[in-house]
């Protein structure tokens, strides 16, 4: 299949008629894509509610930014409906669904100013000048692009290129919007920036906001809902706290959190029996009087925090602790965890066993 330029779908995205107002949920039914030789998408259930920003999660290859061209009618289901608004979107083409899109790339055109790639939409609409320049205007002062409007792509750093994509998605009036991991070209200290406008833009304008990362970060500090796909397939659906704290397998104890959950074999913490693994988040760690015996295999030093690595019954675990603490010291060193802290998968399928009550410390 022809792959559409970024340019190409975002005119076609922005050039359908203004929807209704109120944002819209929208729901994925049993949706599997295939290509020649490749399942991209299998049979994805998801529910998207309406005016939240839902996170899809994986890593590169999971099938994340397919399930976004599908929902904007750029890819067509192999199987499945996708409905928006209880209507189901099979036959309408991209222009038609109501939908804005922000990609990876901006799809800015380097030949137009600001304002005219900001306004391209609404002229492809033939919108009246007059309510297209209001609309422009508020728009700028939102995005704090005022004194930028006559300047060429070309001119922009890559935060306010960024910012303008955003303008032209918000300028549509669309209440859905499509955002193609579109953070991943900024440097670390902008895409903090960057996270915390869209999240406060999405929450002022009340967006249906569907938002493609592979940077569990981003996910975490942006997201209503989290959906963690795993080889076209839907590991885990939660909010952040819920995926965090109650990981539904060794994939998403292992995805989410930086440093990750530890995984040690259960035998090893006199947790349970073979078979069996036994997650721990480093901040649920401590070193105690009593305990599992474990030694100290380095350190490394963040400045608020220390990460300890600890060899635990041959399985290195990372140990997250208050950097003023210190190094521990001695020979004889025990592990314990907090209370509840303690989370049990199945070492063959990777799953989360029904959470049992273990010991907190020994």
């Amino acid at each position: 299949m022809t792959r559409v330029s970024s340019q190409t779908q975002a005119a076609a995205v922005s050039a359908g008629q203004p929807s209704a107002p109120g944002a819209p949920g929208i729901v994925l039914s049993a949706v599997s894509k295939e290509f020649p030789g490749h399942t991209a998408v299998a049979g994805v259930d998801v529910h998207i509610g309406a005016g939240e920003l839902t996170v899809l999660l994986g890593p590169s290859g999971c099938g994340k930014s397919t399930l976004l061209r599908l929902i904007a009618g750029f890819e067509t289901p192999t199987a499945g409906e996708i409905a928006m608004a209880g209507r189901s979107l099979g036959a309408l083409p991209p222009a038609e669904r109501g939908i804005a899109m922000v990609f990876q790339h901006y799809a800015l055109f380097p030949h137009l100013t600001v304002a005219e790639n900001i306004t391209f939409g609404l002229s492809v609409r033939r919108t009246a000048k007059a309510e297209m320049g209001d609309r422009l205007m508020r728009v700028a002062r939102m995005m704090g692009l005022e004194q930028l409007l006559d300047r060429k792509p070309a001119q922009l750093s890559g935060g306010q290129q960024q910012r303008v994509a955003l303008a032209r998605a918000v300028i549509s009036e669309r209440p859905v919007c499509l955002m193609d991991e579109p953070l991943s070209n900024l440097d670390a200290k902008l895409r903090a920036e960057m996270r915390v406008e869209i999240r406060a833009l999405q929450q002022r304008l009340g967006l249906t906001m569907v938002y493609v990362t592979h940077d569990q970060v981003e996910a975490m500090t942006m997201a209503d809902r989290i959906v963690l796909m795993n080889a076209g397939r839907v590991e885990q659906e939660g909010t952040p706290e819920d995926i965090y704290a109650r990981p539904a397998s060794t994939f998403a104890a292992r995805f989410i959190g930086s440093p990750p959950m530890n995984l040690i074999p259960a035998e090893a913490l006199q947790a349970g029996p073979a078979g069996r693994l036994a997650g721990l988040r480093p901040e649920d760690m401590h070193l105690a009087d009593t305990g599992v015996p474990v030694s100290v295999k380095g350190s490394e030093y963040l400045g608020a925090d220390l990460l300890v690595t600890l060899d635990v019954g041959g399985t290195e675990a990372v140990l997250r602790q208050p950097a003023r603490h210190g190094l521990p010291r001695g020979e004889r060193l025990h592990l314990a965890w907090a209370p509840g802290a303690l989370r049990l998968f199945d070492a063959g399928s990777g799953r989360a066993l029904p959470h049992e009550t273990t010991h907190s410390s020994h």
